[in-house]
């Protein structure tokens, strides 16, 4: 994984159409890269409209880029994990200059409770709304293999769901 000094080096914070602002990249990515680097700004008590899920009842407010990163239903970047429990964005394929950066909310949250109904993603696998991991059909979650976070795979075993 590449992406060294600044922790935002390589994207941009810009206008994504009807979708407020977004982020997006300066220059090109290859697969598996490192896109973004998280940085914890602050902790949460609770599940919030801009609370991240670091852990099972873990939330934290990210800094720089990461917060203006758009959902998709069929993401650019996954969700790598380090062992203190933050995620940097990775590229699941190659990225060029001026794309948008884009990962599946349900790669770090088990639900989502404060986004709108409909999904604004526009992709061709749109759910039609922003969902959490629990709510993924299978085929979704085997996409994102590797990608997700290491504590929705374990309260998926624990609710039984398949996997």
């Amino acid at each position: 994984m590449s992406n060294t000094g600044n922790l935002d080096d390589g994207v941009e914070i810009r206008d994504a159409g009807g979708k407020g602002d977004g982020v997006f990249a300066t220059r090109r990515f290859r697969l598996s890269d490192t896109v973004l680097v998280g940085r914890v700004v602050g902790r949460l008590e609770d599940n919030t409209a801009h609370a991240t899920q670091v852990g099972r009842h873990k939330y934290v407010l990210m800094g720089g880029a990461m917060p203006k990163v758009n959902h998709s239903c069929d993401p650019n970047c996954g969700c790598g994990f380090g062992p203190s429990g933050t995620y940097s964005f990775v590229a699941r394929r190659a990225l060029e200059p001026g794309e948008e950066i884009t990962f599946d909310y349900a790669m770090r949250n088990w639900s989502i409770e404060h986004f709108p109904s409909h999904c604004q993603c526009g992709s061709r696998l749109c759910r039609g709304r922003v969902t959490g991991w629990k709510d993924l059909p299978p085929e979704r979650k085997a996409a994102y293999d590797g990608l997700v976070a290491p504590y929705l795979l374990e309260m998926d075993r624990e609710a039984g769901h398949p996997g």
